[in-house]
């Protein structure tokens, strides 16, 4: 098996490089290549020759044979044991699924985080086609891919490499990206398809996609379209009858449910798909005393015995057990006894989470904020049971240049060579990305659990902002690409007000800048004064000296409120949400009738005496504002948040309150005549001398927890016993 192309290296170590001896069957990969995020592509060819027979090695203690938190890939295959049935029938149905002209050649193999699902495919079933190709066929092409935040581009890369021979083939990558994301005339994806024909020595050398961490599809493509494209691409190379392709992917098991949104795929699951089963007691026996052996020196009886009961039963611990015996291999390297370093360490069930811990705990208190932000950036904040881990370009965790020094210098030590806890990757588009090296350490790491349960939403909020930003990057930071309306007063919120675990990126950063500054280039344009805006030109952008224009925007905005008529001026709304951004909350006596408002922030706001006669205000946030003898006369409240609002004595005949939220409202006397309330909420509304008898759509539900004192209610919900109901909270104010 020969690695053709490694796109994944850690810039942090060793540089690896790549020379020329391509002869469309193989590259010669010269350095020490780790693996990262995006994309690897193996050909099978006879330069490199997995043995058939474990070798033996000399008796003396030779390299760690342990792979730790780090996947067993193909390299590692001599030092692979304990899954040799499982690995003969993954052979033998894949070869089934290929000689069975009716069958879709699509192979999955899914079982629970760390139960052994790569490394079962890469250093085991991989290997064995090298071994034993398939009939009709000399050699088998095998192209490795992550699908990443982008599974169209990961799965052209890998497809323009093989076709190019070129490591960065960024035309032809493009060119691929195209075929794949636009169904043919018959409204089928075929792209992956027809790219396999092209592909040299097709007839004898089956291509072999495989697709690992399968559920990135899910967690984190969040383009449906593109998610959709990439699964079609898949199924239909798989079931093409010139039978050129071949797909295999690995996926956590609790993810089985999305795959019901993809009735073909979730069919191929449960026909042709392979459980990853757990490693019986023999089985252990022989992943952790055989690759002693070959390495030079045998582990004991009893120290393999204790390692087997502290896993057996024990779910997702395989990469436990294998970061116990690197440190237990580390230990007698240094002569200490395994059971000591077992001790040590704390058990397969300790050492992981307890080494991190002390890592974390040896960095300065600066250092260790910087480290929380790291790791939370890296984690996919899904429900508990679904947590998954995600790659992140490096530039994403840097907030400011000032950080950089440092965030760069916590990576080194979370990735050294023995740490291995979290592995650095390259990708072209974006740049240096970094990732956990196992979800094992998310799951046994309780300090990083108890940070995702405190930061979990904020978490979602960054990452959303972060792909957004990425997005407007990789667009050439088109204006087309920027944020409005809500979410862009979200964005700039969470940048005021987020803690530094979770701070912005200086991308995100200047994103959201370049957001806000687009709004205000568009609104004094269509107002006509752009003109008397000082700007300067800076990268493209239009950016305004923000005391003169605040100045003249407060003057604006005055002007038109002076007119004092009731037509909707549309451009209003903007110019006061501009002043709301700049701290005014104080707008007593507005004249704001018959204006469209709908959804602009007025939170705890002063507006009391103020003028709403007509205006549209649905979805309109109210909530804790100031609204004393304010005229809301016809206003459309629809939806509506006036939560905690105080609305004493305010005039709301013939408002439309259907749907709002006056949760703990204060509406004393407030006049409701001909009001529309149906389904509004009126949980703790205070209720004191409001006459509702006029109102529409009011229930008995409604008023079960209301305020009620001197309040008048429609007949119908009176009654005999329920007469005293309009004084029913009265005692609470005696």
């Amino acid at each position: 098996m020969v690695k053709s192309s490694e796109l994944n290296q850690n810039p942090l170590e060793d540089e690896t490089h790549i020379t020329g001896g391509f002869n469309q069957r193989t590259w010669e990969v010269n350095g020490n290549v780790i693996q990262g995020s995006s994309v690897t592509v193996y050909l099978s060819a006879s330069a490199y020759t997995i043995p058939t027979e474990k070798e033996t090695k000399p008796t003396q203690l030779g390299e760690n044979p342990y792979r730790g938190l780090d996947v067993f890939r193909e390299e590692d295959s001599m030092y692979f044991f304990g899954r040799e049935k499982q690995i003969e029938r993954l052979w033998e149905k894949f070869r089934d699924l290929n000689e069975d002209e009716s069958a879709c050649r699509f192979l999955p193999i899914y079982g629970t985080s760390g139960s052994g699902k790569s490394s079962l495919t890469r250093s085991g079933l991989i290997p064995e086609l090298d071994k034993k190709p398939l009939f009709g066929y000399q050699k088998a092409q095998i192209a490795v891919l992550f699908p990443t935040t982008h599974p169209l581009e990961s799965l052209a890369t890998v497809l323009a490499r093989i076709v190019t021979n070129d490591p960065s083939p960024v035309e032809k990558t493009a060119e691929f990206e195209r075929v794949l994301k636009n169904p043919s005339d018959r409204g089928e994806y075929e792209g992956l398809r027809r790219i396999a024909n092209q592909i040299p020595n097709i007839h004898e050398s089956l291509l072999v996609v495989v697709v690992d961490q399968f559920e990135e599809v899910f967690t984190l493509c969040k383009d449906d379209e593109e998610r959709k494209a990439f699964i079609a691409n898949l199924l239909c190379a798989a079931k093409d009858a010139d039978r050129h392709t071949s797909v295999i992917v690995t996926m956590r098991s609790d993810f089985l449910r999305e795959t019901q949104q993809y009735p073909g795929l979730d069919g191929l699951f449960s026909s042709n798909g392979f459980l990853v089963p757990s490693m019986q007691r023999e089985e252990l026996e022989m992943a952790i005393a055989k690759p002693a052996e070959l390495a030079g020196h045998s582990l004991e009886p009893a120290i393999i015995q204790l390692l087997i009961e502290q896993t057996q039963g024990r779910e997702g611990a395989l990469p436990l057990l294998q970061f116990a015996l690197q440190r237990i291999w580390e230990g007698l390297e240094d002569g200490i006894d395994p059971a000591e370093t077992l001790e040590k360490i704390g058990g397969v069930g300790g050492a992981l989470a307890g080494e991190v811990q002390r890592l974390y705990e040896s960095l300065t208190p600066e250092d260790q904020i910087l480290a929380r932000r790291i790791f939370l950036a890296l984690v996919n904040p899904d429900e508990s049971d679904k947590t998954t881990r995600r790659r992140a370009p490096v530039s994403e965790l840097i907030s400011n240049k000032q950080e950089e020094p440092a965030i760069k210098s916590i990576i080194r030590r979370f990735s050294a060579r023995g740490v291995r806890f979290l592995s650095t990757s390259q990708d072209p588009q974006r740049g240096e990305t970094l990732e956990v090296t196992h979800e094992a350490l998310i799951h046994h790491w309780d300090k990083l659990q108890g940070w995702l349960s405190e930061r979990r939403e904020q978490l979602h909020q960054k990452q959303k902002f972060e792909r957004y930003a990425e997005e407007w990057r990789s667009q050439n930071k088109s204006p087309d690409y920027l944020l409005q309306s809500r979410i862009l007063r979200d964005a700039r919120e969470f940048n005021k007000t987020a803690a530094q675990e979770v701070a912005l990126s200086e991308l995100a950063t200047e994103f959201i800048k370049a957001s806000q500054t687009e709004k205000w280039r568009k609104i004094f344009k269509n107002l006509g004064v752009l003109a008397l805006v000082p700007t300067v030109m800076i990268a493209g952008y239009l950016i305004f000296d923000e005391q003169i224009t605040n100045m003249r925007v407060n003057i604006h905005t005055e002007i038109l409120l002076a007119q004092r008529n009731c037509e909707p001026t549309p451009q209003l709304k903007d110019l006061l949400e501009h002043q709301r951004e700049n701290g005014r909350t104080n707008w007593e006596r507005i004249h704001l009738c018959g204006k469209a408002l709908n959804g602009i922030n007025f939170e705890g706001a002063e507006l009391s005496r103020s003028n709403f006669q007509d205006a549209w205000l649905n979805g309109a946030n109210l909530r804790g504002a100031v609204l004393l003898d304010t005229d809301f006369q016809g206003a459309r409240l629809y939806k509506a948040d006036l939560y905690n609002a105080f609305l004493i004595s305010a005039n709301l005949i013939g408002a439309n309150l259907e749907l709002a939220n006056l949760e703990s409202a204060i509406m004393h006397n407030a006049d409701l005549q001909d009001a529309d309330l149906r389904n509004a909420d009126l949980r703790n509304a205070d209720l004191r001398g409001v006459d509702l008898t006029q109102t529409k759509g009011l229930s008995q539900h409604q008023i079960e927890s209301a305020i009620l004192c001197d309040t008048k209610l429609p007949d119908y919900l009176l009654s005999a016993e329920s007469k005293h109901l309009e004084n029913r909270d009265c005692h609470r104010f005696n």
